[in-house]
């Protein structure tokens, strides 16, 4: 009898035929077009609320919609501001380095003013577009499920520790994603700031998450290939998130730096830092995280560090620079080593799998 690709209880709740979830990469790198391409594939495409507008929201929905008839997912980073910094013209003088290097003026050393939280208007907007899929990381989504879920809205939240899964499980939330200490980004903890950040290895944290919640998991954290889908499903998940190899998707908005950097690098080129955001996240050690190890000098409170790089991200966007800017990135970067569009890396996920699951047969008999 041949082997049929792997479609768990939560693919028939949440309505996609493979189980394989794309990441909510916040930072601009998550289009419509990935989320659309991913859905339409099988898999669950996930649009990033962080840091955009009411306003664009809307439209990135629109233009999901406009393109796939499939279910997708609108994602929310829910960390409130730490403690406002006091002085931020120390961690400017460090930053000059990279302003330099690209020909900017020096940076502003007062603190800048936070912008107007629009969490409320986009949890409301996704709640009137009737969202089928939310997904909340890095913060405590207890206050927004409950009218999340009376307009049928799936409730989805990352946990770092069986702890917080529970916590979660407890806020009512439908499913939990266990985030392993090797995925790239933010990591997700619900009490912030979090002083000793929690680095559970995905292979550790995924079957005691599974063991200690009665809900649906989702394994992240290092999976780039079939193998790592199957290993999740293995551990008792019932789907795998997936960034950084959606980041090489031709969908992405990931720059060409970016990328050539994600196809050269190794597991051993990232570390969890503070230097980025103020909060930790794991991303690829560069000219910018070496210059804030190098100084000694504290990272800013999340998320005034990277409202006052902000000038020197974008301007190393601009220019195809990798050298100044985060490079968020998981540690299975060997990988990945070619680009696609994102419809044949759900489909090369899915075959991988089915591979990984005829080597196993053949080597059982």
């Amino acid at each position: 009898m041949p082997l049929r690709p792997a479609r768990t209880a939560l693919c028939e709740r949440l309505g996609i035929e493979f189980p394989i979830v794309q990441a909510p990469m916040a930072g601009g790198w998550t289009t419509p077009a990935l989320v659309a391409a991913v859905a339409n594939a099988g898999g669950l495409g996930m649009l990033a609320a962080a840091r955009i507008a009411a306003d664009e929201l809307r439209a990135q929905i629109d233009a999901v919609r406009a393109a796939t008839d499939r279910p997708f997912g609108v994602n929310f980073l829910l960390a409130p501001p730490d403690a406002e910094p006091r002085d931020a013209a120390a961690m400017q003088r460090v930053l000059d380095e990279g302003r330099a290097a690209l020909g900017l003026p020096p940076g502003q050393t007062t603190s800048p003013a936070l912008p107007p939280s629009q969490l409320q208007q986009q949890i409301d907007l996704v709640c009137a577009a009737r969202i089928p899929i939310v997904s909340f990381a890095m913060g405590d989504p207890t206050p927004f499920v409950d009218l999340l879920e009376a307009t049928g809205c799936f409730v989805i939240a990352m946990a770092t520790t069986v702890d917080d899964a529970l916590r979660l499980e407890a806020a009512g939330c439908d499913a939990i994603v266990a985030q392993g200490g090797d995925a790239g980004g933010h990591r997700s903890t619900l009490d912030t700031p979090c002083e000793d950040v929690p680095l559970v290895g995905t292979f550790a944290l995924v079957p005691q998450v599974v063991d200690a919640v009665r809900v649906p998991v989702i394994a992240a954290g290092g999976v780039m290939d079939g193998r790592g889908v199957l290993a999740a499903l293995a551990l008792g998940a019932q789907a795998a998130q997936l960034g950084t190899r959606f980041l090489l998707a031709s969908e992405s908005a990931a720059f060409g730096a970016y990328r050539r950097q994600l196809l050269e690098a190794v597991e051993t080129d990232t570390v969890v830092t503070r230097a980025l955001t103020g909060r930790p996240a794991r991303a690829l050690r560069n000219a910018l995280v070496r210059a804030v190890e190098r100084a000694g000098t504290p990272p800013l409170p999340w998320p005034y560090q990277a409202l006052v790089a902000n000038d020197l991200y974008r301007a190393a966007i601009d220019r195809d620079d990798a050298d100044w800017t985060p490079l968020l990135a998981g540690q299975g970067l060997r990988l990945a080593r070619s680009e696609a569009p994102a419809g044949e890396i759900v489909t090369a996920l899915q075959d991988e799998l089915l591979r990984a699951l005829e080597n196993i047969s053949r080597r059982a008999t």
